[in-house]
């Protein structure tokens, strides 16, 4: 479906009017901004069924935002389905390349008439939209875009601890410790080592350092 702009001005006893941009020629009146807005898709509609038929070239839509304004009332878009007229197109396409085009048709119900008109919109919307909002979208058409995005959503995990484990883990962790404590003490007991006590050095006890008589200067 195409959408062409239509510029309504208010014209004085005449009511309203409303023309096209890119179809100088096709313009209608009405006593109303509805009535000229419907008169203004009839009449578009029939203009581009003739040139249609004439073999005449259908232009590309000028976008609302490069259209002058001046003292317009309004722009109204005027849509103009595609079916007006069918035409045939032959094309040469490489057998690979069908193949892909035939399975996404048969996966997603289209014929590949209807695919390749879905295909060009897309790509025609993905030009249209700003730059600043395509991020890292590829220049070119690719037939998975017709299909919506997959929403990853991730959900936090709360983490539960049960009593019974926490305890276990406790007594786990004390019995490791007796362990450690209890091979630290057989080994001090191999090597023949006594622990070092507060009252002793060298193996002879303080008080008995103390008895020795201390002796005098000759």
């Amino acid at each position: 479906m195409a959408t062409f702009i239509a510029i309504v001005k208010r014209d004085g006893d005449a009511g309203y009017t409303a023309s096209f941009p890119d179809f100088p020629s096709c313009a209608v009146a009405a006593l109303t901004v509805d009535h000229v807005i419907a008169r203004a898709r009839e009449a578009l509609a029939m203009h581009i069924e003739r040139l249609l038929e004439a073999n005449q070239r259908i232009c590309v839509p000028t976008a609302a935002d490069a259209i002058e304004r001046g003292d317009a009332l309004l722009l109204a878009a005027v849509e103009v389905p595609d079916d007006l007229r069918i035409a045939h197109l032959d094309l040469a396409i490489p057998a690979l390349s069908l193949a892909r085009i035939d399975a996404f048709a048969r996966r997603h119900g289209l014929t590949h008439a209807a695919l390749f008109v879905e295909a060009v919109n897309r790509w025609a919307m993905q030009e249209a939209s700003p730059r600043d909002r395509r991020g890292s979208t590829p220049d070119g058409p690719t037939l998975f875009d017709l299909a919506n995005p997959l929403e990853l959503r991730v959900e936090p995990i709360a983490a539960t601890i049960d009593p019974q484990d926490d305890a276990a883990t406790r007594e786990r962790e004390a019995s490791e410790e007796r362990s450690v404590e209890a091979k630290v003490g057989a080994k001090s007991g191999r090597t023949g080592r006594k622990p070092k006590t507060s009252g002793s050095e060298g193996g002879i006890s303080r008080p008995a350092l103390l008895a020795q008589p201390r002796a005098c200067p000759g």
